[in-house]
């Protein structure tokens, strides 16, 4: 089959072809203020990117509310898969790609065009991103007020942003499809990302002197009962830490 290719990732000729929307995620973790103190928690540590979007974000469900999620946008007319992950990183949060790790996962799911279902492809990469040091260009779309660096136990916290029959709207809530691409991106990682990962070595090989910060972090979060809704349905006595 044909591909072509954007930068380091490749695509097929027939998802080009095809009446396809891409969509790319950004999943960036800071791990600057980890400390050895054994009284606190790395969940309290480390931090990971989020933005609050005002509104629902393009073409999700009708009567979604705003709420809070990963960087996220849709590709532009020609734009490159990892330009747009730039761009969309850059306008939603004013932080700077510094560098892209690599991808973790495609998601692929159905939306609704002009009465049809159309393929979405979402494409979650692994950044490095700087502190925010431009203003949030999408004002109409994203809270700039809004620090967009929390920890992880804030955001494994955070309510949601509609129950899952989609009342008890929230829009300081999470996102729990943000949420769950973040908690399975980490799992991944700390288990067996070359397994696992689309770019597993590479995310091996970038998380390595802080796999540890982040295993225990996880398992605070686990134990503390903030991963109960990512148990496996099939053994719900225990959860992957």
């Amino acid at each position: 089959m044909e591909t072509t290719q954007d930068s380091t990732f490749t695509f097929t000729s027939d998802e080009i072809a095809q009446k396809i929307i891409l969509t790319i995620s950004a999943i960036a973790f800071d791990f600057d203020f980890v400390t050895s103190d054994t009284s606190k928690s790395r969940a309290d540590e480390i931090r990971v990117l989020l933005v609050k979007n005002k509104k629902p974000p393009k073409r999700s469900k009708e009567g979604k509310p705003g709420g809070i999620g990963l960087p996220t946008g849709q590709l532009e007319s020609k734009e490159g898969m990892l330009d747009a992950l730039k761009r969309e990183t850059r306008d939603e949060s004013g932080c700077l790609v510094k560098r892209i790790v690599g991808k973790f996962f495609v998601i692929n799911k159905l939306v609704e065009v002009d009465g049809e279902p159309v393929p979405n492809e979402i494409h979650i990469f692994l950044i490095e991103a700087s502190e925010p040091i431009n203003k949030v260009r999408e004002v109409d779309e994203i809270d700039g007020s809004v620090e967009p660096w929390i920890t992880l136990r804030q955001a494994f916290e955070m309510p949601r942003a509609q129950d899952k029959n989609g009342g008890n709207k929230n829009p300081n809530g999470i996102y729990f499809s943000h949420l769950e691409r973040l908690h399975r991106a980490i799992d991944s990682m700390i288990h067996a990302p070359e397994e696992e990962l689309i770019d597993g070595k590479a995310t091996k090989e970038w998380l390595a002197p802080n796999r540890r910060h982040l295993k225990a972090a996880m398992t605070d979060l686990w134990q503390e009962g903030l991963l109960n809704e990512f148990l496996p349905k099939d053994d719900p006595g225990e959860a992957n830490v």
